[in-house]
């Protein structure tokens, strides 16, 4: 059972010091964490190759103990891919479905499909993601109702601070529900927001908590 919420940027520079990092976090994982890092939070937009990201799962798996549980996103195959692992190795995957634009990047990525944003059971609690520019859409809020944890891996940029962590307060109130936010390479920022709205940089999982905001509005 999930008991912890954690989030986590990483600090170092490149892609294999990076991802050193995100080991020796996962290492310090304790049984019942669940623990987001961010969007592209290893490499960034540089290409590596597949083999490089297979080691590096079976690495975190290795690391993770038992019931403990880490996500996060890198490029995969011409997709921006979002994996949550366990010590038993990949538990699922979600590819990116609302690329940015604005940006490019959907000239780098091959867009995900909208059937893979659907919720998930995960140690007995219903887990649902939001990749970065997906959360802007108030539609794709409403396929994950009923999740008890939503996860945002996000790279925004430091100007949009603000919009990112209104919108990932607003989602918690709105679907009653704790949020992972974390955001790296440009704006720096994680945290967990509660269903109540309030934020905390880790947070202990209550079911009670979301089912008595869910009964309060329900009874409105």
């Amino acid at each position: 059972m999930i008991s912890n919420l954690k989030t986590q940027v990483l600090s170092s520079l490149g892609a294999v010091r990076r991802a050193s990092e995100l080991c020796e976090f996962a290492s310090s994982l304790k049984s019942g964490d669940l623990a987001l890092c961010g969007e592209l939070c290893v490499s960034g937009y540089e290409r590596l190759d597949r083999m490089f990201w297979l080691d590096l799962d079976e690495n975190l798996a290795n690391f993770l103990k038992s019931g403990a549980y880490l996500g996060y996103s890198c490029e995969f195959d011409g997709y921006n891919e979002f994996r949550l692992l366990g010590s038993n190795g990949l538990e699922f995957k979600q590819r990116k479905y609302k690329l940015f634009k604005p940006n490019g990047e959907d000239k780098i990525f091959k867009f995900g499909s909208l059937d893979e944003i659907s919720i998930r059971e995960i140690a007995g609690i219903k887990v649902g993601v939001l990749i970065c520019f997906e959360l802007r859409f108030i539609e794709l809020w409403s396929r994950l109702r009923g999740a008890d944890v939503i996860l945002v891996p996000a790279m925004w940029g430091q100007s949009r601070r603000e919009h990112y962590e209104t919108l990932c307060k607003a989602l918690a109130l709105q679907n009653r529900c704790y949020i992972l936010a974390c955001s790296d390479v440009d704006l720096k920022f994680s945290a967990v927001f509660a269903p109540d709205g309030s934020k905390e940089d880790v947070a202990k999982f209550d079911i009670n908590l979301i089912k008595k905001f869910r009964k309060w509005i329900d009874d409105e």
